[in-house]
Parts: C-alpha cells; sequence; structure tokens
C-alpha cells in the first residue's frame, strides 16, 4: 500500500496584552502547567504530549502536530493540542496572568516590515524535494485554499493568503529569510528501513481554523505529490502548459494569483487556478486508480477537491465562506467596512477600518478564546468545516492514543506508560534516559514500537554529548537551543 504521512507545525501569535514584558514568563508557567494536564514527557524543547509538541522558539508558542496518515484526521489532533494549550491558558488566568494565542501568520497590520511567521507543512516523499520542483510549482502557485485571508495596508486589496505575500524565491531559500515558495531547506531523510524517504517541509500555508480547509490543503498537496512521481501523463501535462514562467517569475505569478480583489473590486478567481488545480486532480485520480487497495480518505479528498474547484468556477461565496476560512474572512470584512460606511472603494482611505479588520483577524484566529469571532461564527451555524466529530483529549478509543497508523501511536504509548518521569526526554525519533544513558528509537515513520539502541552506537553517544546541556538547562525556555 502507498505511503502516506502528513503534518502541521502552527507557529503561533503569544501576547501577553497587559504586561508584555513577561511574555516570555507567561509561556514557561504555560509549559509547566501543560504536564498535568495530559500523559507528557519533556521534549528537547518544550512538552512532549500524545498529539505532538508545544515549545518555545523565538518568543512564541509553536505547536507541532503528529505524524498522521489521513488528512481527516489531522485537524482533529491540532484540535486537541488546542483543547489541551486552551485548558492551560485557564488555568494561567486563573493565576491572574492573561496570555493570548493564536494560530495566524502576522500581527497587527499586514503592511511591509510587519512580523510575519508560519504554519508549517510536512510530507513523506520518495522522491528529494529538490527533483521535483518544477513539476509541484504550478500546483503551489494555484493552490490559494492554503491561504487564510488577509487585508494588505494601505492599499486595502483582500488577499487568499499572508504567507505568498512574503516568498521571496520559486525554490531553495530558507525558513527564516529569503523564503521559496518550494522550500528545500529541510534537507532530511525519514529514517527507517526504506532508504527512500524524504521530508518535504513546505512554508507557503496559513494557519486554519476551518478542518475542511486543512484537510483539503494536506490531503490535495499529499494526491499532488504522489501524482507528479507516479502519473506520466500529468508531467507531460504540465509540461505543455502555456504562459509558466522562468524562475524569476513564480513570485510574481503567486503574487497575482493570490490577489482574491482588489481594493473596491469584486471578488474574482484568478483564471489559473481551476484548470490547473484540476489538471493535477485529474493526475491524483489516475494515481489512486492503479492502486490495489487506496485509503479511504483519497475518494473523499478527490470529491472535496473536485467540489471546491466548482464552487470556485461558479464563485459560490456561501459553498466557500462555509468552508475555506479566507473566504468566510471576506464576507465578514465586507460587511464590517459596508457598516463603516466605506465599503471596499472607500478602505484605503478610511486608515481606522484597517485596525479594525487586524483585531478581527486576531480574534479569528484565537483558538483558546470561546468567545473568539471563528467560535461566534460557528455556534450560529454560518460554518460548515467540521471532517470529523470533535474528540477531547483522553476520550480516544483507546484513551491518549491518537487513531493513526505512523509510529506516533507506539509514541503515545510510551508518553502515556511513562507519564511525566523525570529521566526521559523524548523527540520525533527517540526518547532519551537522562539517568542510565539509554535510547530508545521509533526511527522508522511507520515504526510500531520502540528499539533499544547499544549503548556504544554513534545515537547513544550523540545522546551523552549533549546530556550535560539537557541536564543543565534551567529552564524549559533555555532548552529550545538543543541542537536537533
Amino acid at each position: 500500500m502507498e505511503e502516506f504521512l502528513m503534518s502541521v507545525e502552527e507557529e503561533c501569535l503569544t501576547a501577553s496584552p497587559e504586561h508584555p514584558e513577561l511574555v516570555i514568563l507567561h509561556i514557561e508557567r504555560l509549559l509547566g502547567i501543560l504536564p498535568r494536564l495530559s500523559p507528557s514527557l519533556a521534549g528537547v524543547s518544550g512538552v512532549f504530549t500524545p498529539y505532538g509538541r508545544i515549545y518555545p522558539d523565538c518568543g512564541h508558542i509553536e505547536l507541532a502536530a503528529i505524524e498522521c496518515d489521513s488528512p481527516y484526521v489531522l485537524p482533529g489532533i491540532v484540535e486537541r493540542q488546542h483543547m489541551l494549550v486552551t485548558r492551560a491558558v485557564e488555568e494561567l488566568a486563573a493565576e491572574g496572568h492573561r496570555l493570548v494565542l493564536a494560530n495566524n501568520n502576522h500581527s497587527g497590520l499586514l503592511q511591509a516590515g510587519c512580523n510575519v511567521w508560519g504554519s508549517h507543512e510536512n510530507y513523506l516523499t520518495s522522491q528529494h524535494p529538490a527533483g521535483f520542483g518544477r513539476w509541484i510549482l504550478p500546483f503551489l502557485v494555484t493552490r490559494i485554499y492554503g491561504g487564510a485571508g488577509g487585508v494588505l495596508y494601505p492599499s486595502g486589496d483582500f488577499v487568499a493568503g499572508v504567507r505568498p505575500v512574503r516568498m521571496e524565491m520559486a525554490e531553495g531559500g530558507g525558513t527564516t529569510s529569503c523564503r521559496a515558495i518550494h522550500s528545500t531547506a529541510r534537507d532530511e531523510h525519514h529514517m527507517g528501513s526504506r532508504p527512500r524517504r524524504y521530508r518535504y517541509h513546505l512554508l507557503l500555508g496559513d494557519g486554519h481554523r476551518s478542518h475542511f480547509n486543512l484537510a483539503l490543503q494536506v490531503g490535495a498537496t499529499a494526491l499532488a505529490l504522489k501524482a507528479i512521481q507516479h502519473d506520466k501523463e500529468l508531467r507531460n501535462r504540465i509540461e505543455q502548459l502555456e504562459g509558466l514562467p522562468a524562475d524569476d517569475g513564480w513570485v510574481p505569478l503567486l503574487r497575482e494569483i493570490n490577489l482574491l480583489a482588489k481594493a473596491g473590486g469584486e471578488l474574482r478567481i484568478h483564471p489559473r487556478v481551476v484548470p490547473i488545480q484540476r489538471l493535477y486532480r485529474e493526475g491524483a485520480e489516475r494515481f489512486t486508480a492503479g492502486l490495489k487497495n487506496p485509503r479511504a480518505w483519497i475518494a473523499r479528498t478527490l470529491q472535496d477537491w473536485d467540489e471546491t474547484l466548482l464552487a470556485m468556477e461558479n464563485l459560490d461565496r456561501r459553498w466557500l465562506a462555509a468552508k475555506l476560512d479566507a473566504f468566510t474572512k471576506y464576507e465578514v470584512y465586507s460587511g464590517v467596512v459596508e457598516a463603516a460606511g466605506c465599503g471596499w472603494k472607500g478602505v484605503a482611505r478610511a486608515k481606522d477600518i484597517f485596525h479594525e479588520l487586524a483585531l478581527l483577524d486576531h480574534s479569528y484566529h484565537e483558538f483558546t478564546n470561546p468567545q473568539s469571532l471563528f467560535c461566534r461564527l460557528e455556534r450560529a451555524g454560518l460554518l460548515e468545516h467540521r471532517v470529523a466529530d470533535p474528540i477531547a483529549p483522553g476520550s480516544e478509543a483507546e484513551s491518549y492514543i491518537p487513531e493513526v497508523a505512523t509510529r506516533a501511536r507506539a509514541r503515545a504509548r510510551f508518553i502515556r506508560d511513562h507519564d511525566k518521569q523525570p529521566n526521559l526526554v523524548a523527540d520525533w525519533s527517540f526518547v532519551y534516559d537522562r539517568t542510565s544513558g539509554q535510547t530508545f528509537r521509533l526511527l522508522d515513520p511507520f515504526a510500531e514500537d520502540f528499539k533499544p539502541v547499544p549503548k556504544d552506537s554513534s545515537l547513544s553517544n550523540r545522546m551523552r554529548s549533549i546530556r550535560e546541556m539537557l541536564l543543565g538547562a534551567e529552564s524549559l525556555i533555555e532548552l529550545d537551543e538543543v541542537p536537533f
């Protein structure tokens, strides 16, 4: 059976509005509360729970979800991380400390020089990412459902995604500067028994509140990656596409396609989006037809992909606004600017409205706040975004064991069975015993159990070489510097 692996890492807006100078202390306190709320082990930095790692990164909280094998499971895993963090934020508030967390991708006005961060995606591929840029770039630049929407200041233009605004290169790039549409900044091999396994680390997408949006994004991308590797007809048809740019033209094309509405103009889908996305969807369908036992989620993703493209083709605003974050925001913001008396045509002259829209954007993504804009829209019945029934942490069929068929299941059992043992440090592919020096590895992404590593092995020696750093760290914040 063809292998699939997908996950996301959400960098969160993290703020202490009343005491911004204390945000680092509040982050550290939050990380101290989390282990009381769920089985957990100390991570190389932060805290490892059965649902992934929650850790500090350059002054903000980051949530890295476990490895999933279905796009319809991933949103539920992310939601369980959100639930745990929400409980920790509530306990922090009871202590008199307010911490705001949101999975949006910028702070304040979306303007030149503003802080922008990522919601990164990870996929398992059988080819090194450096080898398929030419085949995946047309898909990525037309994947407007990867964005969560935003308003550019001072123009008032509405864009599908925040991250595309800051892409600087077509291929290659880094993670904190010179970001690329097709990023090869993470050059990593997925360890295990099979040599041809690689991690494809994408920087292009935004953080989502809509579960449908996230499932569609990762599901369609996972299938597109398989199709370009296995479907020769798709590669031939990509070669025949007219008007594709040279290397230095991909970023301008991305920004052109990313524009959903100029200030004062009508909402529109760029004419290249639907035809190119359909090209990849058809390739994914041919790839699936060649599988002996295709996974159940694939047919559902193909259907969701098809319905999304049909809604875009017909500009079915009601359907799009019920399921995709960017279009939800556009409809809400349209009501706000009309109520303000300026409409989209007058936004550029009504500077105060930009601040109101920025606050609405923050509220939409504030997953720790039950009164957030998104939560209020959901309670009002205006959204149709859920792809599965919600599951609270610990309410799984096997308590705290996520419904995945990846190594995350074995890791979750280990964490649950060794809950809060102070001598253990967990990471994605191993657990290290700081007292005995023993390492237990989980290298294969589909491993079903941990394997002990001989103490004289290179991996075990590497663990010992950083043991003093782990033991000597005075805080969870400091552990963010461990070189993994």
